[in-house]
C-alpha cells in the first residue's frame, strides 16, 4: 500500500440519513485472529440506512462504517490462518455493519470468522450482492421453515433483494413459488415479465384486490417470507394453508398491522422471525457453505439492478426506496 489513509462511509451520531458521509481515516491495522480486506464492491440495503437513524436494534455506538456486503481480496494476512493474500473473499459475519466497522470503506479489518471465499461461479460483483441476502433467505427457509420441494412459498415484495435471494434458493430447493410486490406501476413496467423470466411460477400484484382469492385458488401457500408488514401482514395469514409457516423479515410498508388471532389458532399457522445478524460465526459459515451446496449446480447468481460509484452511496440508498428490480451495489472501490 502506497499510503495509510483510506476512504470510508461513516457516521458519528444516530438521526437523519445525511449524517453518513464520506471521511478519510488510517487504513485499519488487524490483529490476533483478524486480516485486511481491500474491498473491491460493496452492496446497499434499506437497513443501513435504518441503521444510521437509529431504528435498527442492537446497532453498535458510533462513530462506525456502515455496510453488511461485500466482495474483497485479503491484502494482509495472518501466516497461520485460513486465507492468503490474493484470495477474493465475501463477508458472511453478522456483526459487520452493525456493530463493527462495514463494508463502504476501501479496506476493512475483520476476523477471519466473518469470511468465506468467493464462490467459483461468482464475480465480485455476484459476491457483494448475493452473500447476506441468501444467507438470510437460508436462515428463513432451511434452518426456521423447513421448507420442502414441491411445497409453495409466497414471497412479499419479490423484486428486491432478500425477495429475488427467496426466489432463487427457493427454485433451487424444489419449491413452487407465487411472487408479489408493487408490478402494475406505469412509470416501471416489466417487472412481472422479469419475475417470471427469473423462475416465479406465478405473479400478482400487491393492490390486486383479488390476489387473495386468486392464492388460494392456486393451493394457498405453505411457506410466506414477509417483507412489508402493515396490511401485507394479515393478507399473508390469510393466504396461508394449515399449518403454514410464516418468516417475518421485515416491515418496508410500517410496523402497524390488524391481524385476526383466530386465523393463526384453527390453521395452527407459526410466525418466526429472521434476523442474520443473530449467526454466530460457527452457524453463518455452516449456512453459507449449505446453501452454496445447493446453488452451485444450477451456477446461481443474483440479478444486480445498478452499480453506482462509491462516492454516490447517499444516492443509492435513496435508489433503494423506490423498488429496484436487483441488488443495488457501489463500486469499484477505490478506483
Amino acid at each position: 500500500m502506497t499510503t495509510s489513509k483510506m476512504y470510508t462511509w461513516r457516521f458519528h451520531e444516530f438521526g437523519h440519513i445525511k449524517n453518513l458521509q464520506m471521511e478519510q481515516v488510517e487504513i485499519p491495522t488487524p490483529v490476533r485472529d483478524e486480516v485486511l480486506v481491500k474491498i473491491d464492491y460493496a452492496g446497499l440495503n434499506p437497513a443501513d440506512a435504518f441503521l444510521v437513524m437509529g431504528r435498527y436494534p442492537g446497532a453498535g455506538e458510533p462513530p462506525f462504517s456502515v455496510g453488511r456486503d461485500g466482495c474483497g481480496r485479503i491484502v494482509d494476512a495472518n501466516s497461520t490462518g485460513r486465507f492468503k493474500p490474493g484470495d477474493s473473499v465475501v463477508f458472511t459475519g453478522a456483526t459487520v455493519g452493525i456493530t463493527r466497522d462495514g463494508t463502504l470503506a476501501e479496506y476493512v479489518a475483520i476476523p477471519e470468522g466473518h469470511l468465506a471465499l468467493l464462490p467459483h461461479w461468482w464475480s465480485p460483483e455476484d459476491g457483494a450482492a448475493g452473500t447476506k441476502v441468501l444467507l438470510t433467505c437460508w436462515q428463513a427457509l432451511s434452518d426456521t421453515a423447513k421448507l420442502r420441494a414441491g411445497e409453495t412459498l409466497l414471497i412479499t415484495a419479490a423484486t428486491g433483494g432478500v425477495g429475488l435471494a427467496s426466489l432463487a434458493l427457493a427454485k433451487a430447493m424444489g419449491a413452487r413459488t407465487i411472487a408479489t410486490g408493487l408490478l402494475d406501476l406505469p412509470n416501471d413496467p416489466g417487472k412481472s415479465e422479469e419475475l417470471l423470466k427469473l423462475g416465479a411460477d406465478h405473479v400478482f400484484d400487491t393492490n390486486d384486490p383479488d390476489i387473495t382469492e386468486k392464492v388460494e385458488k392456486l393451493g394457498g401457500a405453505d411457506v410466506v417470507l414477509e417483507l412489508v408488514g402493515q396490511d401485507s401482514f394479515a393478507r399473508s395469514l390469510a393466504m396461508l394453508n394449515m399449518f403454514g409457516r410464516m418468516c417475518v423479515i421485515g416491515a418496508i410498508g410500517g410496523i402497524r398491522c390488524e391481524i385476526n388471532p383466530m386465523e393463526i389458532i384453527f390453521k395452527r399457522i407459526q410466525i418466526n422471525g429472521i434476523q442474520v445478524s443473530a449467526y454466530s460465526e460457527a452457524e453463518s459459515q455452516q449456512a453459507f457453505d449449505e446453501l452454496c451446496q445447493v446453488l452451485e449446480p444450477s451456477k446461481t447468481k443474483l440479478p444486480i439492478d445498478r452499480i453506482f460509484p462509491f462516492e454516490q452511496v447517499l444516492e443509492g440508498l435513496e435508489y433503494l426506496r423506490h423498488g429496484p428490480m436487483g441488488k443495488v451495489l457501489v463500486g469499484p472501490v477505490g478506483e
